[in-house]
């Protein structure tokens, strides 16, 4: 039975070292949005969804039961909602409540179980941004959970506008692998109902005239504290450089934590500069996604020039406290494993950060996961990459030492789904053979295929090439 404490409303306070470890600020401070209309808590929730699958949220386990999505169009319109509708809603009041009482809810499980990594996104809530609006939050909470306090930290992703077809991604984040499924007729009503003309229209109508504006109301009025800029690839959104502008000409910029994952492959729109921006900012930290250097990172994430990503990334370093600002957002992948050597190399010559999450999967043919190898493979390619890492890294680099370490006593797919995991991988397999072929990987000088990196481990590549 889950211990609780004693709710405010019977003269409980809630503080981050008392008996509630559940508690986040979140639900009181920040507000969140998908490129497809669908609000939740913050991106990392896992929440019901109606609309679609979303990366996060794609469960058909036991604990959560199977989503089903719909691609009728009522419920495109009946379930689209304002932020003022979301903010005090029944569903929202009684999540604040829950969280008071120190119950944990399963919507918060990524964090709970620090599935992403070990860094949670409570911890940057309630630990860091907002940890001063505790009281805060007592003061101005009803017993039923409505607040009268208004979200402050914005985390809107008001299309999935993006220029890269990042393997571990999809449809749901990226317009080019949208452009992409539709061009080759790699998507259904049933699994993509946001994809369906009647409904994109809906959304994107919906996003320009109402979430937008919301937005934009809240850096007009100077009440924005935070930023996550996000995507689809948020540079270019016309929203980011309206905004930020606007943040800069009312001298608000000094007020507001911004916050970055971008794919870096633009830091100029017409004539704005991005880093003119950032030191004018109360903090700044840049998330640049990338997972390998060279032709490995351009395999991992198509669409990235890494010469023109190698040149953004370092202007940003140059700026003021650039190289503890400027992060390198790694994920790790299989076919990223065979760069992770240079990765960190790279990562030393500049002395920067590196934030490392592995890659996942609630469902057993994410084969593209070096979590998806065998236990002997993976065991012994982790462990060359840690005698590498290990005497080189600073404290900047600890989180890939973390998290390559976690790898090892972390069940592989097959440990996971013993009954599904043979059906599964050649499922995966056929799914990135095809995509391989729609980019005709190896087909020019700077493209190479997952075949030729796994050729450096011949055991890894008897087993990709195992017959069905």
């Amino acid at each position: 039975m889950t211990k609780r404490i004693k709710p405010i409303w019977e003269g409980g306070k809630v503080h981050p070292d008392s008996p509630n470890k559940v508690f986040c600020t979140a639900p009181w401070t920040h507000t969140y949005i998908s490129p497809q209309s669908e609000r939740r808590m913050c991106c990392a929730s896992r929440e019901e969804h109606k609309f679609q699958k979303q990366y996060i949220d794609a469960s058909n386990d036991e604990k959560y039961g199977e989503v089903k999505d719909s691609g009728d169009i009522e419920d495109y319109k009946a379930n689209i909602v304002t932020l003022k509708e979301h903010w005090n809603s029944p569903y929202m009041m009684d999540i604040r409540k829950k969280l008071l009482e120190g119950e944990q809810i399963p919507q918060c499980d990524v964090c709970n179980d620090s599935i992403l990594s070990q860094s949670t996104y409570r911890q940057w809530f309630t630990g860091f941004l907002f940890q001063d609006k505790i009281d805060q939050i007592f003061e101005e909470t009803d017993e039923d959970g409505r607040t009268t306090m208004e979200p402050v930290s914005f985390d809107y992703r008001v299309s999935n506008l993006c220029n890269f077809k990042c393997r571990m991604c999809g449809e749901q984040l990226s317009s080019s692998w949208e452009t992409e499924k539709r061009k080759h007729g790699h998507w259904s009503p049933e699994n993509q109902p946001f994809m369906v003309p009647e409904n994109k229209k809906i959304i994107e109508k919906f996003q320009k005239e109402v979430v937008e504006e919301e937005f934009w109301d809240s850096i007009c009025r100077g009440i924005v504290e935070e930023i996550y800029w996000v995507g689809g690839e948020p540079l270019m959104y016309d929203i980011h450089w309206k905004a930020m502008d606007r943040l800069a000409e009312d001298d608000n910029l000094k007020k507001v934590h911004l916050r970055y994952n971008s794919n870096l492959s633009r830091v100029r729109y017409g004539k704005h500069y991005l880093y003119d921006w950032l030191p004018q900012a109360k903090d700044w930290t840049m998330c640049a996604s990338i997972d390998g250097i060279g032709l490995i990172g351009e395999f991992v994430r198509t669409g990235l020039d890494w010469d023109q990503w190698d040149k953004n990334f370092r202007e940003g370093v140059a700026l003021p406290g650039g190289n503890d600002k400027m992060l390198m957002d790694l994920t790790i992948t299989g076919p990223g494993m065979f760069g992770l050597k240079d990765f960190l190399d790279y990562a030393l010559e500049l002395d920067v950060k590196i934030e490392t999450k592995r890659m996942f999967a609630f469902h057993p043919d994410i084969v593209f996961s070096p979590m998806a190898w065998p236990r002997h493979i993976l065991d012994e390619v982790v462990n060359d990459v840690l005698d590498y890492a290990r005497p080189r890294v600073t404290d900047k680099q600890q989180t890939l030492i973390r998290e390559l370490e976690n790898m090892l006593v972390t069940p592989n797919f097959e440990e996971q789904f013993p009954d599904t995991f043979k059906e599964s991988f050649f499922r995966g397999r056929r799914w990135q053979n095809t995509i391989a072929k729609m980019r005709t990987d190896g087909s020019s000088n700077r493209s190479i295929t997952v075949e030729q990196i796994y050729a450096d481990n011949p055991k890894l590549l008897d087993w990709w090439e195992q017959e069905e």
